[in-house]
């Protein structure tokens, strides 16, 4: 039955190979330099973008960050190391980048004015407290994102959006932190 599925999710003339998935998603391969450098500056700009979206409480901008930002690719390397049994590095890059995110979160809300609430601001609040649904939605969307980048035929920006919903909980995350820091 599984293989069934696979079939369907996953057609063989649409499969992309080993290499081109490894290409894309191993950041130490091909061109690294280009690759960091398009990482990090897409994130950096996501990151203020999302910023903007959730303190102005604009669904559309947050949807706007998620659709550039770049953190699926590192986490999907981290997938793709793991099937293969070997380091890829995507997990420090994971890691350095929930933390540049946060950074910019907090150095953003410190040009909010002082009496600004973040704990009632709903943007905010629903990504700091996720229940059972968006754990739910979160396997979904990855699933989604490792079909997507699986397939030929899957424009490249789906894995971006389908597994960035996880990201802005980061944003949420620096401006508590921030918040606590003030009080």
């Amino acid at each position: 039955m599984i293989s069934k599925v696979r079939a369907r999710a996953l057609p063989a003339s649409q499969r992309r190979s080993l290499e081109e998935l490894t290409q894309d998603l191993d950041p130490s391969s091909g061109d690294t330099t280009s690759k960091c450098s398009a990482f990090w500056t897409m994130l950096t700009m996501s990151s203020v973008i999302a910023g903007g979206g959730v303190l102005t409480d604009s669904t559309a901008t947050v949807i706007g960050a998620m659709i550039i930002a770049p953190l699926s690719t590192p986490i999907m390397g981290i997938a793709l190391g793991s099937a293969q049994r070997r380091r890829t590095g995507s997990a420090a890059i994971v890691l350095l980048a929930c933390l540049l995110v946060i950074v910019v979160e907090m150095i953003m809300s410190v040009t909010l004015p002082s009496d600004y609430d973040l704990l009632s601001n709903g943007q905010i609040s629903s990504r700091t407290s996720p229940g059972l649904m968006d754990l739910i939605a979160a396997l979904a969307t990855g699933f989604a994102g490792a079909v997507a980048l699986s397939r030929r035929d899957v424009g490249s920006v789906l894995p971006g959006v389908a597994v960035e919903p996880l990201r802005p909980g980061l944003r949420g995350h620096g401006d508590l932190r921030l918040a606590r820091l003030r009080s």
